[in-house]
């Protein structure tokens, strides 16, 4: 955890993280969320809540925190990445209906400027955790790349059947991806992390083909799901004022969902 911040307007003394009337909440965020949640901090003002945000340096900590309850809320992760939290440590997360927006990965480098000037044997940077490892190996299958095994659900990179122009892989944290770059012929990653590290998001060279797959929105543990605080919190996020701003600021990073 890096930074904590509070703001927003007070709450009822007596609430509890369970009341559906619950007036302080802590939303966990990455740095790369930071200042989308901060946009949200005065529209919830509005509606009588005190939101108090930590901003993570790993997003799997802070999905520990909201399923231990140490936070409320988080504000982060896509869809698929929260279920297979939920799979490997027993956790008990929703992301609250409707979700908001998607976030899209690429395959970027420094050294190619097209998928066709990367060479025979190019060592390519993956994300090591399963749901993304697995959304990356796609975004290769589906520009033809590489070829999956048959039924395959989650791909590592065991599952690869046909590899024709021999590339090599190294998996890392996601974090890591865009610091790579220098090291590697081509880095899948994140929009939201090359923008982070001040690059062009939009510079990629392939990209993914269905980012509606990999929803993000708010989550919360499932008995919270449709307590009240968290439908306004959506909202919050779902406000024109946001959607503005994160047009705005982001320059297109978030693609919302209507």
């Amino acid at each position: 955890m890096v930074i904590a911040v509070v703001t927003g307007c007070g709450g009822n003394k007596g609430d509890t993280p369970k009341t559906a009337d619950k007036k302080e909440i802590t939303i966990a965020c990455a740095e790369t969320t930071q200042d989308l949640v901060a946009a949200v901090v005065p529209i919830m003002a509005e509606k009588g809540y005190k939101v108090t945000y930590k901003v993570f340096d790993n997003n799997k900590n802070t999905l520990v925190a909201a399923n231990d309850g140490s936070v409320d809320a988080v504000m982060v992760v896509h869809r698929p990445f929260m279920e297979s939290f939920n799979e490997s440590n027993k956790g008990d997360l929703v992301m609250v209906k409707p979700y908001l927006y998607a976030v899209g990965m690429g395959l970027y480098s420094e050294k190619y400027k097209s998928v066709s000037e990367l060479p025979n044997g190019a060592t390519i940077a993956l994300m090591n955790d399963a749901m993304n490892m697995d959304r990356a190996l796609r975004i290769l299958s589906d520009a033809g790349l590489i070829t999956l095994k048959d039924n395959t659900t989650k791909a590592s990179v065991l599952d690869i059947a046909q590899n024709p122009r021999g590339f090599k892989f190294k998996d890392m944290d996601q974090t890591q991806t865009v610091r790579a770059l220098p090291d590697v012929d081509a880095s899948i990653s994140f929009f939201s992390h090359m923008r982070n590290a001040n690059k062009d998001f939009k510079g990629y060279l392939i990209r993914d083909k269905h980012p509606e797959n990999y929803p993000q929105g708010v989550v919360v543990k499932a008995s919270n799901a449709e307590a009240k605080w968290a439908v306004d919190l959506v909202n919050a996020f779902r406000d024109e004022k946001v959607r503005k701003f994160a047009q705005e600021h982001y320059g297109g990073l978030y693609e919302y969902f209507n």
